[in-house]
């Protein structure tokens, strides 16, 4: 009889591995059950497999199941063959039933078949286990090749992060050593400024030297000027004189050669007559003539000693004894003759000479009477300039002021309105009178520089009212403002306040020094006083305002008022307010605004500057508003408004406390370590003035030291491209994260004109 194939058993539930580990030994039992060509080559995955390492990890798992699946489909195949030869076993077996031992044995043999295909399916169920379990393994594996991998690429991104940082290190000991070589080239470039300095101030030394020199030679001028005169006088006469004589003596001359002139005329008359004498002859026709007859002479005489003399040698003698005569009177005359010659040659050049020598005197006389005149002109000129000058001021228009400001106002306000209403209302006058708008956060920082620094710096575009400011602020509270253009060729302090001019004994006074000297006068001397600079950095002002610069820190290290030095000597009459004659005082009312633009016609401020001044920053265009109609200000006193400045720097002292906290820890050894920024004690004391200020005229402690940051430190940044982009990102964190450390009352919002700025910097460097 035919029994049922036995149930497979059912796998046994086993805890699921990985599906790496599950893949892999899925994958080594299909290779063991279909031959390693059957299924595709495994692919090494990350110990720590991403979403890319897990598409590859399905995909293989489904190539896999789909290789196990394939052999699933050949076991039932194989079994559905087993199951239909048992079949036939059995169809043979009823056919043979004949035999009973044969059926017996053939059932013993389908029985041994059923038990064999009962092991087969065990086995199969085995392979299923072992599959699953090389599944298991093959994703362990996986996942061992992928953690591999992944320590692989960490260890290739700490060389390669070591490689960077060696990189990183050798560009810093660059830069290192490009800062100390431009330091070394700012160093010398000093050295050579300083020097350049030390010879201006010994080249001001000498021309001082020579102003003295000047006055001594113009003391002595007259006395040269008619030393001048009289030798030249006595020169003319003594070449007159000279002339008259010589004029004298070439007459002498000229009458004695006239004289031996006729006597030759004479000689030579006595001579023409010979050669008339003589036929025209020739005087060496006659010689050859008087040699023949010598030799005839000769032989006759000869023959005379031979034989008695006759008549014809008797004759011969006399001839002979005239052509002798003749020779030598012909001689003698030639001789004569060529001696007159030259006595004729030379008294003709003599006349010649005694004619130019008459035109000579002439045009010296003539000469001499044109210096003459010229003078006496000079000499008149002279004392009507001497007398001109006699009792005037070297100063005329500071002497002036003298008696055009003599008294000081009576209507001055001795108390200050309360420093917010006084914010409010100098901008709603501003507004009301001008048309111009100005936020009051600007006003509050130009009224905290008030209390800070004389030197002010108003900076931005063109045409936003960086002039106007000081001057409607010096109108709204009743003071005084003056302005004065800078030349873009100014380089030495007398561009700026004037020279004097030693040999005219006067001083060229300068809009600023009549500006200056203005603001000590009775009249205004009690309130602020604003010179404004405009275009200050039209020229380097670290030349034409150095002296005033000077000043301005030796006031800082003593309360006594500084002078500018404007001559090297007093002068009388001097203005009444000038020191010894020749010092101009500083007044601690006076305040400096310099307004600058950043372009191409201008250049840029020492960091010496900056440091000194206080800088405000006006944006480039500010927000409308309208205000109510405002009654104007009381005239505000400078020592009202000393006192209000110091009662607000001792009642808010514990604010300036806090910013000088906060910039201490948070941002000094960042500045210092990364950027190579510091500062000292200037600095702290304008926290000490400033911060206070600003705080009682309405603002807030993040306003007042968001501007001293932004404008005193990271101002330093600007222009080094040697910082990194990732330095200036990671202070801008820093500073945004580390604000509130300010103090919990007074953080009332991010530093925004800090963060801004970093930002500018950040652009600069060419990132976004």
């Amino acid at each position: 009889m035919k029994r049922p194939p036995a149930p497979r058993p059912a796998p046994t539930a086993h805890p699921q591995p990985p599906l790496s580990e599950t893949i892999t030994a899925g994958a080594a039992t299909a290779e063991a059950e279909l031959g390693a060509d059957s299924l595709p080559a495994p692919q090494p995955v990350a110990a720590t497999p991403g979403p890319g390492d897990l598409v590859d990890l399905w995909q293989q798992a489904t190539r896999v199941r789909q290789a196990y699946q394939d052999a699933l489909a050949g076991i039932e195949r194989r079994t559905r063959e087993l199951d239909a030869r048992a079949a036939e076993i059995e169809r043979g077996a009823a056919a043979l039933a004949v035999g009973r031992g044969d059926l017996d044995a053939e059932e013993a043999r389908l029985a041994s078949a059923r038990e064999e295909l009962a092991a087969r399916a065990s086995a199969i169920d085995a392979r299923d286990r072992d599959l699953l379990d090389r599944e298991m393994a093959f994703a362990a594996r996986q996942d061992r090749e992928k953690e591999e991998i992944v320590a692989s690429a960490r260890a290739e991104l700490s060389a390669a992060r070591d490689r960077f940082e060696a990189t990183r290190h050798e560009f810093d000991e660059e830069l290192a050593r490009q800062r100390v070589r431009i330091r070394e080239e700012l160093a010398a470039e000093r050295d050579s400024l300083d020097t350049d300095r030390a010879t201006l101030a010994e080249e001001r030394h000498r021309l001082r030297r020579w102003d003295n020199e000047l006055r001594i030679r113009e003391e002595d001028l007259q006395d040269a000027k008619e030393m001048y005169e009289e030798r030249t006088t006595l020169s003319v006469a003594a070449a007159t004189e000279e002339v008259r004589l010589q004029s004298d003596h070439l007459r002498r001359l000229y009458g004695a050669a006239r004289s031996d002139a006729d006597r030759q005329s004479e000689r030579l008359a006595e001579y023409e007559r010979l050669r008339r004498a003589l036929e025209d002859r020739d005087p060496q026709e006659v010689r050859e003539e008087l040699d023949r007859l010598r030799a005839e002479s000769e032989e006759l005489r000869r023959l005379r000693l031979t034989a008695a003399p006759a008549e014809t040698d008797l004759r011969l003698a006399a001839v002979e004894e005239e052509a002798r005569r003749l020779r030598e009177r012909c001689a003698t005359y030639a001789a004569e003759n060529e001696r007159l010659q030259r006595q004729l040659s030379a008294h003709e050049i003599t006349a010649t000479s005694l004619e130019r020598l008459a035109v000579v005197k002439e045009a010296l006389e003539a000469e001499n009477r044109a210096y003459r005149d010229i003078v006496e002109d000079q000499k008149r000129d002279w004392h009507e300039l001497v007398e001109r000058r006699e009792g005037a001021s070297p100063l005329p228009t500071c002497t002036d002021m003298d008696s055009r400001y003599p008294v000081a106002p009576a209507d001055l306000g001795d108390a200050v309105p309360a420093l917010p209403d006084l914010v409010r209302r100098v901008r709603a006058l501003i507004r009301q009178q001008h048309g111009l708008f100005y936020e009051e956060a600007d006003l509050r920082s130009f009224l905290g520089g008030l209390a800070t620094s004389q030197l002010h710096l108003l900076q931005g575009i063109s045409g936003i009212g960086k002039t106007q400011l000081p001057q409607r602020f010096a109108e709204a509270i009743g003071a005084t403002s003056a302005v004065v253009s800078v030349g873009a060729d100014w380089r030495t302090p007398q561009d700026l306040m004037g020279y004097y001019n030693a040999f005219e004994r006067r001083f060229y006074e300068s809009e600023f020094t009549k500006a200056l000297y203005q603001a000590q006068c009775p009249q205004f001397a009690a309130q602020p006083f604003f010179i404004v600079l405009d275009e200050m950095n039209l020229s380097h002002p670290e030349q034409y305002f150095n002296d005033v610069l000077s000043a301005l820190e030796r006031r800082a290290s003593r309360d006594a008022t500084p002078d500018l030095v404007l001559m090297s000597a007093g002068v009388t009459p001097a203005p009444r307010l000038l020191r010894e004659g020749r010092l101009l005082p500083v007044p601690r009312s006076v305040f400096f605004v310099g307004t600058a633009n950043h372009d191409e016609t201008t250049v840029s401020f020492a960091d010496k500057t900056y440091d000194r001044a206080h800088v405000v920053e006006l944006p480039a265009s500010p927000q409308p508003f309208d205000v109510d109609p405002q009654d104007p200000l009381p005239r505000l006193s400078f020592a009202a408004l000393s006192q209000a400045f110091d009662a607000a720097a001792a009642a808010r002292r514990a604010s300036a406390d806090r910013t000088r906290q906060f910039l201490a820890t948070v941002l000094a050894e960042r500045m210092a370590t990364d950027f190579r920024v510091s500062w000292g004690s200037r600095l702290y004391q304008h926290v000490d003035r400033y911060v206070p200020v600003v705080l009682a005229a309405g603002g807030s402690l993040t306003e007042a030291t968001d501007h001293l940051v932004a404008t005193k430190i990271l101002r330093k940044l600007r222009g080094r491209y040697e910082i990194r982009v990732d330095q200036l990102r990671r202070l801008r964190d820093e500073l945004a994260a580390s604000w509130p450390k300010l103090g919990d009352e007074a953080c009332d919002g991010q530093p925004r004109r800090s963060l801004a700025a970093l930002d500018d910097l950040v652009r600069d460097l060419g990132h976004q």
